[in-house]
């Protein structure tokens, strides 16, 4: 598969899955900060049993572990931590606001470090996604007798899990970022030390507060374990493998899917409401997400169609 399809490809399906984490975490009756450890220590039992099947174990030892590669799987674990945990003690809108910050960070980044050229489409793209997800968590709401409103607050209340949050997107763009380094990796090695150093990093959080299993039904650990498996190694792996192929700006614009598909499960599964401007607020991030890569498919084709017309495509 073309490496940029493969990119995008694994990106999508990753989000959608990422998309699922509320459906879960509302079945588990414990922390965020277990949950994010599990996801990290299922992917990692997970991959590493693959490797050992297909005989590439060995590979690990020939690996010259850097500050990039430790860094970026202490940002993923540590960002899902504190994001889980931040739902817990700050407004849903602000948490989910806050750790989308993330995105936003990462492509400012490697724009400065990576020198990666962010192009027009990419940038009103972006920002498509951006205002899309705003309308969907509710930062931005309308009424009637209001007109559109921001809803974002800060309060001594919510300075905790706010705190959190914010956290939560640092973490978020700081791994998105560090996993553009080292491409030269295979992405089941990288996944394995992201899962790895998440896990270590979260484990240290544990001494220092330790977690509390005593709510912990048979149900709870089922919906854990599956949580685990399908959004932790399936989900987490794949964006290992996206963040191979794809600069920071086209993950940031695929990675806002996420909202749409938990906003849609809220829906479908929790009966949750969907006003008209969430609506339009899905239809930009699903327009922003989509159109570079439709964009893209269109020009290949019409280039293909006429040869003599080709010229470097001035997209990212």
């Amino acid at each position: 598969m073309n490496p940029k399809t493969l990119g995008y490809t694994t990106m999508i399906v990753s989000a959608t899955l990422m998309g699922c984490v509320g459906l879960f975490s509302r079945n588990i009756n414990t922390s965020g900060d277990v949950i994010a450890f599990t996801r990290m220590i299922v992917g990692a039992v997970c991959i590493f049993a693959i490797m050992i099947y297909q005989g590439k174990a060995q590979q690990l030892k020939t690996i010259k572990l850097t500050p990039a590669v430790i860094t970026s799987g202490v940002c993923l674990g540590l960002c899902l931590a504190a994001y889980v945990s931040a739902t817990q003690y700050t407004t849903l809108a602000n948490a989910v606001f806050l750790i989308y910050t993330g995105p936003v960070f990462s492509t400012i980044l490697a724009a400065i470090f990576l020198k990666e050229k962010i192009s027009a489409l990419t940038a009103s793209m972006l920002t498509a996604v951006f205002i899309g997800c705003l309308f969907i968590i509710g930062i931005i709401s309308y009424t009637p007798q209001t007109g559109l409103t921001l809803s974002l607050s800060f309060s001594k209340e919510n300075m905790v899990g706010d705190t959190l949050g914010l956290i939560s997107g640092i973490g978020y763009g700081l791994y998105l970022f560090f996993s553009r380094y080292r491409t030269d990796i295979g992405s089941d090695s990288r996944s394995l030390f992201n899962f790895s150093f998440g896990a270590i990093a979260i484990a240290i959080c544990f001494v220092i507060n330790p977690p509390s299993l005593a709510t912990m039904d048979g149900t709870s650990w089922l919906w854990l374990i599956s949580m685990g498996f399908f959004i932790g190694f399936g989900a987490l792996s794949l964006l290992t493998i996206a963040a191979k192929h794809l600069k920071a700006a086209e993950l940031a614009c695929i990675s806002y899917l996420e909202t749409v598909v938990g906003a849609g499960l809220g829906i479908l599964v929790f009966s949750e409401s969907l006003t008209v401007l969430q609506a339009i607020g899905g239809v930009l991030v699903i327009g922003g997400g989509m159109g570079e890569i439709v964009i893209n498919i269109i020009k290949k084709r019409a280039l293909s169609h006429n040869p003599q017309s080709h010229k470097p495509l001035p997209l990212s």
